[in-house]
This record gives C-alpha cells, structure tokens and sequence, in this order.
C-alpha cells in the first residue's frame, strides 16, 4: 500500500519536473492548479485517519 506521505512526494516532484521551477518560484494558484490533476484519485470509501499517519 503506498503511504500519503509517498504520494505527496512524488506529486511535488512531478510537479517541479514539468515546470523545471524551484516550487517555491511558482505561485500558489499554478500550485493548486496542478494539484486539481490529483482529485478524485482517492477510493470513495478512503478516510484519513490522523491517528494512524502519526504512528508512522
């Protein structure tokens, strides 16, 4: 199973690899324009536990 913290990751390096800018150079709208790709990847029945990522 991949950890969220795995996914994170690999969204923040796709995202720099496209635009070839440090992240912290690309505004906070084109950061969540591109998450906007991400949604809805997630299973319906998918909960966070808060709990269970602090154990980690």
């Amino acid at each position: 199973m991949v950890k969220i913290a795995d996914q994170t990751r690999a969204a923040e390096e796709l995202s720099q690899r496209e635009s070839q800018q440090p992240l912290s150079q690309v505004s906070r709208e084109e950061v969540f324009t591109r998450l906007e790709k991400f949604r809805g990847r997630l299973p319906d029945d998918f909960v966070f536990d808060r709990d269970d990522a602090n154990c980690r």
